[in-house]
């Protein structure tokens, strides 16, 4: 057997020391720790669980429907993801919810009209569902919500589910982006919020302008696949110094999805809207993570249809079209 005359022990937040003297007699002492700033944050627990608005152990219908979350409440390992993207989402809804009850005129003042809302693009539709989910069963809003999309299979089942799970006002049709802007349906309707969600190219040009056109009071838009500007920057620039950066492919589709979505803040700037672009998902998670969010300042104002001098400048730099401009007439 040992024995020792001195002990220390050291905690996460003290050190303590067993003192023994020749006649056996023993004595503790105790000293606190001094915890940094920096410490202090590093031992916060990692996997301290965030304030989702849809959260985790508590089941939702068409979560569950969609293959994200177990009927107990879980969220699956390969959908976690998509867990934290559908609750991002909805994080830019309830930022703009203000906005979008706001009244677009003294007639509806005390009036509790169903929200028209209109998502272009809306595929198999986590996000529309959660939008749904979130306005009429957690908000207890009154919400006509619809989903436009080219695959008629993907609708049929949307369609489907949106019945299993009860919900009334949320309907998906088959229809082209462009032709459904054309046709000008519910040009007599007001319209609170426009969503289109990575769809293709200038199909997103289409579903803003249709909100434009339609003085939608809100615009969610993560625009994807931008090709229309790549195809006209390599033939058309002629500023040497441009050369470097539009020689390397990747670096060159790049900027030109940057210059897309920054021309598209620009005509919605100029037709009336405060915009913002911001991250919507974490990179690591998908590169197409820039969301356009406009707010319309003004509903009975008719704003000058014409392009900001920033606009003009850079789209005169790099000799070019984009689709947004054409149908707003802001060329």
């Amino acid at each position: 057997m040992f024995s020792y005359k001195n002990v220390t022990i050291e905690t996460s937040d003290a050190t303590l020391t067993i003192l023994t003297n020749k006649k056996g007699e023993k004595k503790l002492l105790k000293k606190k720790k001094l915890i940094s700033p920096v410490q202090s944050l590093t031992s916060l627990p990692h996997n301290k669980t965030k304030n989702y608005i849809l959260k985790e152990g508590k089941p939702v219908a068409f979560l569950i429907e969609l293959g994200v979350m177990t009927k107990e409440g879980k969220i699956h390992n390969q959908k976690y993801d998509k867990f934290k993207q559908i609750n991002r989402f909805l994080e830019f809804v309830d930022d703009i919810l203000p906005e979008i009850l706001k009244p677009i005129s003294s007639k509806e003042q005390g009036q509790t009209r169903a929200l028209e809302i209109t998502d272009f693009g809306c595929g198999k539709s986590y996000l529309t569902f959660a939008l749904y989910h979130y306005l009429v069963v957690i908000k207890g809003l009154k919400a006509n919500i619809k989903g436009l999309d080219l695959k008629k299979d993907v609708i049929n089942h949307c369609n489907n589910l949106a019945t299993k799970c009860g919900y009334e006002s949320l309907h998906f049709t088959t229809g082209d982006i462009a032709e459904y802007r054309d046709s000008k349906k519910d040009s007599e309707e007001a319209l609170d919020l426009v969503i289109t969600l990575h769809a293709c190219d200038t199909a997103t040009d289409f579903a803003l302008a249709y909100a434009v056109e339609h003085k939608a009071k809100a615009i969610l838009s993560v625009p994807c696949c931008q090709h229309e500007i790549n195809s006209q920057l390599k033939k058309q620039v002629t500023d040497s110094s441009l050369n470097a950066l539009l020689k390397h492919g990747i670096v060159k589709e790049r900027f030109s999805a940057l210059v897309t979505d920054v021309l598209r803040v620009e005509a919605l700037e100029s037709m009336g809207y405060k915009t913002q672009l911001l991250e919507f998902i974490d990179v690591e998670n998908t590169p197409k993570n820039l969301l356009i969010r406009g707010i319309l300042k003004d509903f009975s104002t008719s704003f000058p249809q014409a392009l900001s001098e920033d606009g003009k400048a850079l789209k005169t730099a790099l000799n070019i079209n984009q689709t947004l401009l054409n149908l707003l007439k802001l060329q």
